[in-house]
């Protein structure tokens, strides 16, 4: 049989298709004989063909992937004692790897009791001769990853082993056994990391070597590093100052290959991420800065290059990283002071730009500090770097001005007058090209605009006039796509403002809207259809329902056409932005539209598979092998041959955005849908769950809200409905996502997933309240995890392994600070589902974690103030044992300098007065004395607002306590509230008792009250409640003072009274 096999083995050589064809369908025909792996066997030790006894090794190793427990003992031994012997025997290098491969698959399975082979790698480990040595780190470093954790016995001779050889000035050597030792990194415990680190400088060293010699050997052992960043051991910390200098010295060696380059500064970044606290520890920071800042000075790339691969571009990805991981104060005046200052200063147009984008990277870690400090600077070096005389400098300053418009919110909402007509003219200028000026231009004006709200208003008819003539007469489809979507921005933010202008965008979208699919014209129908979605979401249900069936075609109809996969995603938005406003135009279709998800969410593509053995094929075999098959369990095979050879799987960014929408569209339908949606509750849920522990963040992260959003909306539907059938598939649900929501939220390393899980986690309790912490066990695991996060222990919050090493170092970055805001925002949530007498003796042991220290950040002590509010709010009457401490609290607070910090103390001291009864009513003239300081022209005016609540509580608590003669006045006088719109009902609610109770001094300030009263009958930004009891008491005003009123109000307000009232009483 070996000698046909051989023929047939050589046949697959020919470079003749119809040949090869043939030679397949032979082989697939023997492969069925279990006399084939002897046969094999003896072609790997006999042929005189190199070639043909690399594909028998290859052949041979697919054969027993899967069918090794099936094979005699006797055709096993045989088969290892081929392999040993062809591993010394044969000089070829290919067939070498390739019997290594073979010798791999075995050893999962026979290690422990093939002791030849680890005398084979370690005698020629040890030798003197440079091949045997280099084939002995090959086969251990397979053999190694292979086997794993049984590895363990021989760790110490192991690492005596790599010490020998990393000392022997030879690269190939110095390389192999770098990834050997790479290879036992996942299973090294804490009695390993001093052994095994003392190997570390001679694997820096050997690095250091490779890098002269072969770069591409120097970036694959460079990997053992990698291993070690994410072992849980305490190994590379004592190193660290030793690997910083490696990987600065190859980023700034232009000399290198900027692949090699990238390489090392990815690990510096990750560096930076995972031992924030030991690089602050060691002051390393200034360290990297040194090399970072000058290496953005460098010429832009074209946008169609990969700046990930560019080192100039990708310094700027370091930088964020500092700023997104290291504390604000730490990183922000050392980088502006000592580098973006001198680099504004240089005649170097390059160095100026360097200067500008560097501001404008650390912007989003570290808004809240440049808020506080230094805005008003960055806005005017932004502003002078548009009118700089060179272009990549005018290229920075628009990309740090969008930057500013998207993270200093709200507060850059007062500089629109002179930002706006800037990018509008900038637009304009730029409009016939294709350049980085022009996207970074669309990109300011988007995230101005995105977040102006209301203020967007008066810019409205120059915006929109603007934008609709970039998209008639930009000459590149990038232009059009760009001022289609800052039409969606504007749009996003003037919501139904933009109604009058809707017909205009509409008449241009419409073209895009049905555009052939051709490339540019999916690029523009993409863009149409995502403002489109806009509109659904923001122009209201009276204006969109005429035009939302029509829509809904229009998705189905591309849907079913569509193979671009954002132009997929888009639609899947579109649907959901649809089921918010008018739901019921998707009953009728909403069967395809579910399935559609589904299909995205099961599909394959874009999803390439990537194997470690590229040159030689995998064969279509017929995998069984009856001889010897016995009693064992095949399963472990089955999964071995599948995976055995396969390095890697990547998917291409946009089938992932369209997983990730697909997920968070099926969310809102959830959402919105009500019954409609009961039908495909199961299968959602179960795609949340099979797609949890997916490799890309935005996957993840869509499956948790997946989850979490069925488990509401079904709470939701049973309760609304009294529905009994889906009363039992709750609890299931529950006990699968809740654990699972809790341990991402302890030991995923992604802070923005760990967020997201702690937001689900409170959205949860605030719809089930009781319900979700009924089970005693979710009860327990919640309270330690919030605790955990405020204490800051989740996997996230702490450097892997530097605990003791770092204990004096604090992890402030602002991302920390968000995390610890999503979890004490669970609180309260907390509170109110258990009841404030429930609560309290928990409340006891989080107070000290809340209380910010003395000296902590703005936003920290902004947190603690909001929180502890909310608590007290939630908590009731039994919040009263803890009055005296949080009246210092908020006292403390209320004399702040962050008008921010004031706002959220004043607004905790007002429902503390409401839940504390009298308690503080002797304290009430020391309270009004505070607050009346910030009762003026320029104040705060979410401050002013939370001083009337305030004031308001003071009112409906303890009137008798106050001056109302003297205060009451000055109450209306600041009037009608502003900004803090949630203490609306507090306010009228006050207004209404002291009416109800006749009280005089109200009485008198009725002709200022009313047609104060009668115009937040229409401001659309006062809730339906508010508005209901400003209507309450204007009945009882205008039964008991109907000529005080008419003297009181204009013929307009007299209308609009009429109809309010008319509304109340069902005429």
């Amino acid at each position: 049989m070996a000698a046909q096999l051989e023929q047939i083995i050589s046949q697959l050589l020919v470079p003749d298709s119809t040949a090869i064809a043939e030679a397949t369908a032979k082989l697939k025909e023997f492969s069925k004989d279990p006399a084939i792996v002897p046969a094999l066997c003896e072609i790997l030790s006999a042929s005189e063909n190199t070639t043909v006894r690399q594909y028998a090794a290859t052949i041979l190793r697919q054969k027993i992937e899967r069918n090794w427990t099936r094979l005699s003992n006797d055709v096993k031994t045989g088969i290892k004692t081929i392999c040993l012997q062809a591993l010394q025997n044969q000089s070829a290098k290919e067939v070498r790897n390739s019997v290594t491969a073979v010798v791999s698959v075995i050893s999962k399975h026979e290690f422990s009791s093939w002791p030849e082979l680890l005398n084979f790698m370690t005698a020629a480990c040890y030798s003197d001769n440079d091949n045997a040595k280099e084939l002995g780190l090959y086969v251990l470093g397979v053999v190694s990853e292979a086997v794993g954790i049984e590895m363990e016995p021989h760790f110490n001779s192991l690492f005596e082993l790599y010490g020998n050889c990393l000392n022997y000035n030879q690269p190939e050597v110095l390389h192999l056994t770098c990834v050997a030792m790479s290879s036992l990194v996942p299973y090294l415990g804490t009695d390993h990391a001093q052994k095994f680190g003392v190997l570390l400088p001679q694997a820096i060293n050997a690095i250091k070597v490779l890098l002269g010699v072969d770069e591409e050997k120097a970036c694959t052992s460079f990997e053992l590093f990698d291993a070690l960043l994410e072992c849980e051991v305490a190994i590379i910390v004592p190193h660290l100052t030793s690997l910083l200098t490696l990987c600065l010295e190859v980023t700034k060696n232009s000399q290198l290959d900027d692949g090699t380059r990238v390489k090392f500064m990815t690990f510096l970044s990750w560096l930076v991420s995972t031992k924030k606290k030991a690089l602050q520890k060691l002051q390393l920071i200034t360290t990297i800065l040194d090399v970072i800042l000058p290496l953005m000075a460098c010429p832009d790339i074209d946008e169609d290059d990969d700046a990930s691969q560019y080192p100039g571009s990708f310094a700027g990805s370091v930088l964020d990283t500092l700023a997104l991981h290291l504390p604000s104060d730490k990183l922000v005046p050392i980088l502006y002071q000592n580098y973006i200052v001198p680099l504004m200063s240089s005649s170097n147009g390059l160095e100026r730009k360097a200067g500008l984008n560097a501001l404008a990277i650390v912007a989003e870690g570290t808004c809240e500090y440049m808020l506080e400090h230094m805005m008003q600077e960055c806005l005017k070096l932004a502003g002078n770097g548009l009118s700089d005389e060179a272009p990549e400098v005018r290229n920075a300053a628009l990309y740090a001005l969008g930057q500013f418009a998207e993270h200093f919110q709200p507060n850059i909402i007062k500089y629109s007058d002179e930002i706006l007509p800037i990018l509008c003219q900038k637009i304009a200028e730029e409009m016939s090209t294709q350049s980085g000026a022009l996207t970074r231009t669309y990109y300011a004006l988007e995230s101005f605009c995105e977040n102006m709200g209301e203020n967007i208003v008066p810019y409205l008819p120059d915006l929109v006039e603007k934008l609709v003539v970039m998209i008639a007469n930009s000459p590149t489809v990038h232009g059009k796509e760009l001022a289609i979507s800052a039409l969606g921005a504007v749009s996003n933010a003037a919501e139904e403002a933009i109604v009058p202008f809707l017909g205009q965008i509409l008449e241009h979208l419409k073209v895009y809207l049905t555009a052939p699919d051709t490339e540019d014209g999916i690029r523009l129908k993409t863009q149409a259809i995502d403002t489109l979605s806009v509109f659904a979401r923001k122009i209201g249900k009276e204006t969109f329902a005429p035009m939302a069936a029509e829509c809904v075609q229009l998705g189905i109809t591309n849907l079913q056409a569509a193979e671009d996969p954002d132009l997929r995603r888009c639609i899947y938005s579109l649907f959901a932005a649809i089921s918010a406003t008018c739901p019921e135009a998707l009953y009728p279709c909403l069967e395809p539209i579910v399935r559609r998800m589904f299909e995205c969410l099961d599909s394959t593509e874009g999803m390439t598979t990537e194997y470690k053995d590229q040159t030689i094929p995998r064969f279509d075999l017929d995998d069984s092998v009856e001889e010897g098959k016995g009693e064992e369990s095949d399963d472990e095979d089955e999964v071995l041959g599948d995976y055995e050879n396969i390095e890697g799987i990547s998917v291409e960014n946009g089938y992932l955005e369209e997983k990730s929408d697909a997920l968070t569209s099926l969310c809102e339908l959830a959402d919105n849908m009500s019954t409609h949606f009961v039908p495909y509750y199961d299968e959602t849920f179960g795609y949340g769950l099979k797609l949890v522990d997916y490799t890309a963040p935005q996957v993840r992260r869509g499956s948790i809200l997946c989850m979490t959003h069925v488990c509401v909306a079904l709470h939701k539907v049973i309760h609304e409905n009294n529905f009994q059938d889906e009363r039992a598939m709750l609890p299931k649900f529950l006990a699968v996502c809740v654990p699972l929501v809790f341990d991402v939220a302890r030991s995923d390393k992604d802070r923005e997933i760990v967020c997201c899980a702690l937001e689900c986690i409170n959205e949860m309790l605030k719809e089930m309240k009781g319900g979700l912490i009924a089970d005693e066990e979710y009860f327990d695991s919640l309270v330690e995890l919030v605790k955990d996060v405020l204490q800051h222990k989740t996997a996230c919050q702490k450097d892997s392994e530097d605990d003791t090493f770092c204990e004096d170092v604090e992890d402030d970055s602002e991302l920390t600070t968000v995390l610890v805001d999503f979890a004490g925002s669970i609180l309260p949530s907390l509170a109110t589902a258990m009841g404030g007498q429930r609560f309290t003796p928990y409340f006891k042991n989080f107070l000290p974690l809340i209380i910010p220290k003395e000296g902590r950040k703005r936003n920290e002590r902004s947190l603690a103030a909001g929180t502890l509010a909310e608590i007290c709010q939630a908590m009731k009457e039994s919040i009263i044992p803890f009055t005296d401490n949080m009246y210092t609290v908020f006292m403390r607070g209320i004399k702040d300098n962050s008008d921010e910090v004031i706002s959220n103390s004043v607004f905790g001291l007002g429902v503390l007065i409401e839940s504390s009864g009298p308690t503080l009513a002797p304290r009430y003239p020391e309270i009004l004395s505070l607050l009346s300081t910030f009762l003026k022209e320029d104040g705060d005016r979410r401050t002013i607002d939370n001083v009337l609540g305030a004031v308001a509580r003071m009112i409906q608590t303890n009137p008798g306590s106050l001056p109302l003669p003297t205060i009451f006045p000055t109450f209306v006088k600041w009037l009608p509230l502003q900004e803090d719109y949630e203490e609306n009902i507090t306010v009228y609610k006050a207004i209404y008792g002291l009416l109800s109770s006749n009280c005089q001094v109200a009485i008198e300030q009725l002709p200022t009250l009313i047609p104060l009263m009668i115009s937040q009958l229409t401001n659309k930004k006062v809730d339906d409640e508010t508005k209901a009891k400003i209507t309450e008491i204007l009945q009882g005003v205008t039964s008991q003072y109907q000529d005080l009123t008419l003297k009181s109000i204009t013929p307009d307000q007299a209308e609009i009274l009429k109809q309010a009232l008319a509304h109340v009483n069902g005429s």
